[in-house]
């Protein structure tokens, strides 16, 4: 009688019942799991569709590998967020061919959940800062286009600190800004062009991502002056955004349709010209984790 009491008891108490259902994993009619959300900062990117360069169309192609690490923080020490894209590849055909590798992209976000300056004086004094801090890192960003003649562009390195006043706890939103440093050459023929923008620009880098997964807007800036080794400055600004909606998933990998759109001031190629871009496509995200 005792034990069936205790067994009573533990029954009726709260939280003793089945685990409530995960909505990102529901079940079939066979009672199999399947899932409904995804990470958009997770897996073998390859996506293909059309772009228009100042009017002229062009097909895409595109591949990379991207990395997440953090996803929610509900501790009080101060985790990283980050967002790693690696060896990625444009090719685009038509009547202005080329391509472009970007060996290295990041971010990485410090969420401060008590974020503050301390100043240390004889008696240290504590400033709040109410931002969290993000490291935004490039390297080895190679571009080739075939019609400019022979020659290549390659931003060898581009590092930006920035902070972030939305401070989320989970890795789905941020909002960077701040200023950026980044050393670029320029090959045309037998002449090497370097230019330099010591922390002479500022940079912007914003995501939002739904609860799911299945909605991805990303959006970036840039702007300042660069400093020409030979002399001289240069003036530059590029913006660039895209959507991507996940519509189909096959054999539980994502398929996203995916639009995108960009601006350049004197930035553009190897004559730094002023360039816009619209483009539409499908993107797969293969080994794809889900949240």
């Amino acid at each position: 009688m005792l034990a069936l009491g205790l067994a009573l008891l533990l029954a009726s108490a709260p939280g003793a019942g089945p685990p409530s259902p995960d909505p990102c994993l529901p079940t079939d009619s066979r009672g199999e799991p399947f899932p409904t959300c995804f990470d958009p900062g997770d897996g073998w990117v390859v996506g293909t569709g059309a772009t228009v360069r100042d009017g002229v169309g062009a097909l895409t192609l595109h591949s990379s590998v991207r990395i997440r690490t953090g996803r929610t923080s509900r501790s009080k020490g101060t985790p990283w967020f980050t967002n790693h894209r690696l060896l990625g590849v444009d090719l685009w055909d038509g009547e202005r061919q080329g391509w472009g590798f970007t060996a290295y992209d990041g971010l990485l976000r410090r969420h401060l959940e008590e974020g503050f300056i301390l100043i240390p004086t004889a008696r240290p004094v504590r400033i709040p800062f109410p931002f969290d801090v993000t490291v935004a890192l490039r390297a080895a960003h190679l571009e080739r286009r075939e019609w400019e003649g022979p020659g290549w562009t390659l931003e060898t390195g581009r590092m930006g600190l920035l902070v972030d006043p939305l401070r989320s706890e989970t890795g789905r939103a941020w909002l960077g800004f701040g200023p950026v440093a980044s050393h670029t050459l320029r090959r045309a023929g037998d002449t090497t062009e370097h230019a330099l923008s010591p922390f002479t620009s500022l940079m912007f880098d914003l995501g939002l991502e739904s609860e799911d997964g299945l909605w991805a807007l990303r959006a970036s800036g840039l702007a300042g002056w660069t400093l020409g080794l030979e002399g001289g400055t240069d003036f530059r600004a590029r913006a660039d955004a895209s959507l991507e909606r996940v519509f189909l998933a096959v054999a539980d990998q994502p398929v996203a349709l995916r639009l995108s759109g960009g601006y350049v001031v004197g930035d553009a190629g190897l004559s730094r010209r002023d360039e816009w871009t619209l483009g539409a496509g499908i993107v797969v995200r293969a080994f794809s984790a889900r949240w």
